[in-house]
């Protein structure tokens, strides 16, 4: 019998830059670069997106009114061998009007050019697979799609 983790994270987009977050000292994966979210409540586990939203609030000070373009566009499942983890990732756009996040008491943020190259960042596994393929491809359409790495490391989903 395993356990489950429910999890959301967001790739907020400014002009040619998507922002991202060095988690440090997490509970769920070792220090590596990640959208901004969190866990999902027990309250919003039918809602990943109000979770999604209230983790940008918590951990940058962005509300649903400072973006646009909210989209849920990967579901991830992950078995890590001990927990399965269900990620759910996001995109968004920060308004021209919108205050810029520039700190986060869960790691450091970092606004990178749309085309870095993912395998230059230590990233969980399934984060790699959705940024990259969201820098790729995903970022160009509206599609939501399934990843899946099994306990063997075997993944599934989009680029694969």
């Amino acid at each position: 019998m395993h356990s489950t983790r429910h999890l959301t994270s967001v790739f907020l987009v400014r002009e040619d830059k998507v922002l991202l977050l060095y988690r440090r000292g997490s509970r769920a994966i070792t220090d590596s670069w990640v959208g901004i979210g969190g866990h999902i409540e027990p309250a919003e586990m039918t809602d990943p997106a109000a979770a999604a939203l209230r983790e940008l609030e918590e951990e940058v000070g962005i509300t649903a009114h400072d973006v646009s373009d909210f989209a849920l566009r990967y579901t991830a499942m992950r078995d890590t061998g001990a927990e399965i983890r269900f990620t759910f990732y996001f995109t968004a756009t920060l308004r021209t009007d919108a205050p810029v996040p520039t700190e986060c008491t869960e790691g450091d943020l970092c606004w990178f050019d749309l085309s870095v190259d993912p395998a230059t960042l230590v990233m969980p596994p399934t984060a790699r697979v959705a940024f990259a393929h969201w820098l790729a491809t995903g970022r160009h359409d509206e599609k939501l799609r399934l990843i899946t790495i099994d306990a063997d490391g075997r993944t599934t989903g989009p680029g694969r």
